[in-house]
């Protein structure tokens, strides 16, 4: 069930308190789901980015989250998950935009992530948003499946949010 309704959404900084809630949406959406540690190892690192995306009204429903570094000259997107309920209503997309938005202000000159082949929807948002395929990874994930990396160049006019 997509969950529709008049609530606005906003992105803040992920916090110790959103990790017990993430590691649930990640068992419920993910092939190789992060575990608190993951999470929280995230905390110590002065390169890393994690964002939420909550509701406006009560603060404590999640719709989403990414997790991103930047370093030097780059962006790096680890982690970009919807919940199921909210799946398909764009927040992907948002918290995409998010994050090149605030690396480009970093002065990035490349964004980068992995994608299963499996994951249609997310290759689909990733072009569609700017990105290219670069090339592929051989069992990339612990499952043996391959990923496709992913790259965009902010400064050439290719982000299309």
């Amino acid at each position: 069930m997509r969950v529709r309704s008049k609530t606005t959404w906003s992105l803040r900084p992920i916090t110790s308190d959103d990790v017990p809630l993430l590691v649930e949406i990640e068992k419920r959406t993910q092939k190789s789901p992060w575990t608190s540690q993951n999470f929280e190892s995230e905390f110590t690192k002065q390169y890393s980015n994690s964002l939420v995306l909550t509701d406006d009204e009560t603060d404590s429903q999640i719709a989403g989250y990414i997790v991103y570094w930047t370093m030097l000259d780059e962006c790096e997107i680890l982690n970009i998950v919807v919940d199921l309920p909210f799946q398909r209503q764009g927040f992907a997309k948002r918290m995409l935009r998010q994050a090149v938005t605030e690396a480009t202000k970093r002065d990035i000159k490349k964004a980068l992530l992995n994608v299963r082949k499996s994951n249609s929807p997310a290759i689909e948002l990733y072009q569609a948003s700017g990105f290219a395929v670069t090339h592929v990874r051989k069992a990339f994930y612990s499952d043996g499946e391959d990923a496709y990396e992913l790259a965009l160049d902010p400064s050439e006019g290719a982000v299309r949010f």
